[in-house]
C-alpha cells in the first residue's frame, strides 16, 4: 500500500511538472506573438480572465482554443510536449515573429464623412514585428490600430476600402496624414497648423478643395493618430 501511494505521488508530481511546462510554453506563445494578455484572449476567443488563468497554471486551454492557436501557426505538439519548434512546420530557430494589430470596426471618411457608431475590435491584422521595428521604429503594438477608409478624397494616395495603420501615440499635426474626429464625424486628411487654426487638405484637390478648422472650433477636433501604413487590394 505504501509503495502504491509513493508511486501515485510521483506520477502526480510528474503531471504537475508537465502542466507547469505547458504553462511556461503558453507564456512563450504570447511573447512570440508580441501581444498583451487582453489582445491574446481576443484573438483566440476567450475571456481576459481565462487567458490569465492559463498563464497562471490554474487551467489549460481546451480543444477549441488549441485549434485557434494552431490557426495562428502555433505547433500544438510543441505546446503539449515541448517537442519540435513553437511555429508549425518550422524546425529552425529563426522564426518570423508576428504582431497582431486590432482592426477597429469603424470607417474613416475620405470624402463627406461617416459617423463613428461602433468602435469594437473587428479583427486582427498580422504584421511582421521586424517590419514594425525597421520601418516604424516600434518595439510594441501599443497604440496601433487598423482602420478602413471610405471615399475617394485621398486618391491616389489612399483609395476607397483601403486599410490604414494608425499610431495613436503620434498626434502631432504637422502636415502628415491624420485620422481624426470633427463634429462627431471621422476623417482621414492631411492636417497642418497655421496661426488661425488648422488646414484640412485632401490629396484629391480637384474634387475636394482645402478648408480650415478655425481656432474657435478646435474643441470639436479629436486627433485619433497619424497614418503610418496603407494597404489596399487591386
Amino acid at each position: 500500500m505504501i509503495r502504491v501511494r509513493v508511486w501515485n505521488a510521483l506520477e502526480r508530481q510528474k503531471q504537475l511538472m508537465g502542466d507547469q511546462e505547458i504553462t511556461q510554453r503558453i507564456k512563450e506563445i504570447r511573447d512570440f506573438l508580441g501581444l498583451s494578455q487582453k489582445s491574446m484572449a481576443g484573438i483566440i476567443g476567450c475571456s481576459h480572465q481565462a487567458w490569465q488563468g492559463y498563464e497562471a497554471g490554474n487551467n489549460l486551454p481546451g480543444g477549441r482554443l488549441l485549434q485557434r492557436l494552431n490557426k495562428l501557426g502555433i505547433s500544438i505538439d510543441w505546446l503539449l510536449t515541448g517537442r519540435g519548434s513553437l511555429q508549425e512546420g518550422n524546425s529552425g530557430t529563426d522564426r518570423a515573429q508576428l504582431s497582431f494589430i486590432p482592426q477597429i470596426n469603424a470607417r474613416l471618411a475620405a470624402g463627406d464623412g461617416s459617423i463613428n457608431e461602433r468602435l469594437q475590435i473587428r479583427d486582427y491584422v498580422p504584421f511582421a514585428s521586424s517590419y514594425l521595428l525597421s520601418r516604424l521604429g516600434r518595439h510594441s503594438i501599443d497604440g496601433l490600430i487598423v482602420l478602413e477608409v471610405s471615399g475617394d478624397s485621398m486618391e491616389p494616395t489612399i483609395g476607397d476600402g483601403s486599410l490604414v495603420l494608425v499610431d495613436q501615440t503620434d498626434t502631432d499635426v504637422s502636415g502628415s496624414i491624420m485620422a481624426f474626429v470633427f463634429e462627431d464625424f471621422t476623417y482621414i486628411k492631411r492636417l497642418q497648423k497655421f496661426i488661425g487654426g488648422i488646414d484640412v487638405v485632401s490629396d484629391n484637390k480637384a474634387l475636394y478643395p482645402p478648408h480650415q478648422i478655425p481656432n474657435a472650433e478646435l474643441d470639436q477636433l479629436h486627433i485619433i493618430g497619424r497614418v503610418r501604413w496603407i494597404g489596399r487590394t487591386l
